[in-house]
């Protein structure tokens, strides 16, 4: 089994960044490099590394200060933080683990103890990052693993695998039972994919899988027919010859529930040889989940792929999310731009709630609207434009992100915002936050 690249930035000056470059690239990490904290600021907006390996001292700052500066200011999972020291000064380097660092080097330093520090620090982390109960990558892992692949020239399809009727069978047996079968599905993923595959765990009983995609469809078949096999192992004798649970509900209404089964979804990198339609992680994920709840629809457990769909079917289907960003500062209203669209986003841009109004109003409608309450307009603020948007049939089910320097929260949520997000914020965060309104969005569809 497969996993994603470890991405690596090298904040030092030009000779020493490309010599640490030349020894971690042979590590099989994507290694970046910066010569200023100014430049890397902007990387670490969009790059989401897993190590940082940055100098104590630059022209222009101390990178102990830095060190403290990602730990404010970036939300888990961070990077590790690994500071290069010159000298042999002790209390120096006692100094900058208390400002952060995870590890101080010397600096310069063997390129072998170099390598496999920076490993073991990686392979640590990739402990970090995966689910406790299957120790198969989580979320931060799949979202790497899926950016790679979106940018491969490699063939792939991408796997939503969860459970049905959980919920009952925990009611009935327990959470520990329901666990026990949640690590056998994980088990039978991993005992199913390949030396070239991908298998990650992105929450509870829903999997990932990724697979080369003239294989996805025999292992989804696979898939199915073992797990059947050994989920009667889960059951009394008595409730496997009646065939099926009882789920009380309020009021004292029963009815009955299938035994356990799996649904599968599955979306591929191209219908055909030279298309490709997902623009960002996000929206594989969302179109997995979707075909996997078609799957949800047919007994006993079953898979549904994109290719079973008309090619007209198929180019019909818009799976890219649509933002309008509101935002009268022309250098911040730019940054937004560049990276969601970097993120597969289809962005339009405006300073006035006005325009606003129409392009909401306009088809298709955006799916979420990011929103500064001080804007230009004397006839309507940015409070005023989202109690407008929130009060409008039309275009109440719009999500809004009020995003402002305003420090009274309340104020943002009853004028009908569904996320208040307080403005500074780094860029990382607001693509997470947007990430999950959006995958809701795709739900409510």
């Amino acid at each position: 089994m497969i996993l994603p690249k470890p991405v690596i930035l090298i904040i030092h000056q030009t000779r020493q960044a490309a010599a640490y470059a030349s020894v971690l690239e042979k590590t099989g990490a994507k290694v970046h490099a910066a010569t200023s904290f100014e430049e890397a600021n902007e990387l670490l907006s969009f790059l989401s590394p897993d190590l940082v390996l940055l100098a104590a001292h630059l022209p222009d700052g101390d990178g102990r200060l830095y060190c403290q500066q990602i730990r404010a200011t970036l939300l888990h999972p961070r990077p590790v933080l690994v500071l290069l020291h010159e000298g042999d000064d002790v209390n120096e380097r006692i100094k900058s683990f208390r400002f952060g660092a995870d590890d101080v080097l010397a600096d310069p330093i063997d390129k072998n103890e170099l390598a496999i520090r920076i490993l073991a620090h990686l392979r640590r982390r990739q402990e970090e990052l995966s689910n406790r109960l299957t120790q198969l990558p989580g979320p931060s892992v799949i979202r790497r693993m899926l950016e790679q692949c979106l940018v491969s020239e490699r063939p792939w399809a991408a796997l939503s695998v969860d459970l049905n009727n959980l919920r009952v069978y925990n009611d009935t047996y327990g959470d520990i039972a329901g666990d026990q079968l949640i690590k056998a599905l994980g088990a039978i993923l991993c005992d199913t994919a390949s030396d070239n595959d991908f298998v990650g765990h992105v929450q509870s009983d829903d999997f990932l899988m990724i697979v080369d995609l003239e294989s996805a469809e025999a292992k989804a078949d696979s898939i199915c027919r073992k797990f059947d096999a050994i989920s009667k192992r889960f059951y009394p004798p008595e409730d496997l010859a009646r065939g099926y649970l009882v789920a009380a509900g309020r009021g004292g209404i029963a009815r009955r529930v299938p035994l356990i089964s799996i649904a599968i979804g599955i979306v591929s990198s191209a219908t055909t040889s030279s298309t490709r339609r997902f623009p960002s992680y996000v929206d594989v994920l969302t179109a997995s989940d979707d075909f996997r709840l078609a799957a949800k629809t047919r007994s006993g457990s079953s898979w549904v792929c994109d290719y079973m769909l008309t090619p007209e079917q198929i180019h019909s289907c818009d799976y890219r999310s649509r933002i309008l960003v509101v935002e009268p500062d022309g250098a911040m209203a730019c940054l937004l731009e560049e990276n969601l669209a970097l993120e597969g986003y289809v962005v339009q841009v405006t300073n006035s709630a006005d325009d606003a109004l129409d392009i909401a109003r306009s088809q298709p409608h955006p799916d979420l609207i990011l929103l500064e309450s001080n804007l230009a307009d004397r006839q309507m603020d940015g409070w005023n434009l989202c109690r407008t948007l929130k009060e409008d049939q039309d275009l109440r089910e719009i999500w809004v992100v009020m995003a402002t320097a305003h420090p009274d929260q309340s104020l943002a949520l009853e004028a009908g915002a569904d996320l208040y997000l307080p403005k500074p914020f780094d860029i990382p965060s607001l693509l997470k936050e947007l990430s999950v309104l959006l995958r809701n969005e795709f739900a409510k569809r």
